[in-house]
């Protein structure tokens, strides 16, 4: 597998996340449950549980975390850190792990790629669609009394920024 950052800068994040995820179960996280019983996603994927993620980088499993598109299932809802007596963020720590993983050369979701062009070109992460009521009547956003979805004032300036964002993400 051939990557696109220095073998050592991976292991010295991987030691990192070890360490700083080792003292917290050791410490502070005692896999009281909260955190799944929280989760949106978890309630509707069974192979998708933050607290087994931060049992299993305790135990030195990241590279198995790396490979999983477990650590791209998570919809950054924040219910997980918002709920944890313990203020631990399993949140934060797989946005480590997916920074690692896209670093390490791991793939991504498939479709992530159309997604961000999608953003570049438009600057929306979707096209305003109309939404269907109770009633089945079928509404848009004029009709709901919204202002019109807008871009960005500046497009080419927006696609410019971001696509620099994007560009030195994929080749740090």
């Amino acid at each position: 597998m051939e990557t696109s950052i220095d073998e050592r800068e991976v292991e010295l994040i991987t030691l990192m996340l070890q360490r700083a995820v080792s003292e917290m179960s050791a410490e502070a996280c005692e896999q009281c449950g909260v955190c799944p019983s929280a989760c949106p996603v978890a309630r509707h994927m069974e192979t998708f549980n933050p607290r087994r993620m931060i049992a299993k980088i305790s135990l030195g499993q990241i590279e198995e975390l790396l490979k999983s598109p477990e650590i791209w299932t998570c919809t950054s809802c924040l219910k997980c850190k918002e709920r944890c007596p313990e203020n631990i963020s399993p949140y934060d720590v797989i946005l480590v792990l997916r920074n690692l993983a896209v670093r390490a050369g791991y793939p991504y979701p498939e479709g992530y790629d159309d997604f961000v062009k999608n953003v570049l070109d438009s600057g929306m992460a979707q096209q305003p669609q109309a939404v269907r009521t109770r009633g089945r009547q079928r509404r848009d956003r004029e009709s709901l009394g919204l202002p019109p979805a807008q871009r960005p004032r500046d497009m080419e300036a927006f696609s410019e920024i971001l696509g620099g964002i994007v560009k030195a993400g994929r080749s740090a």
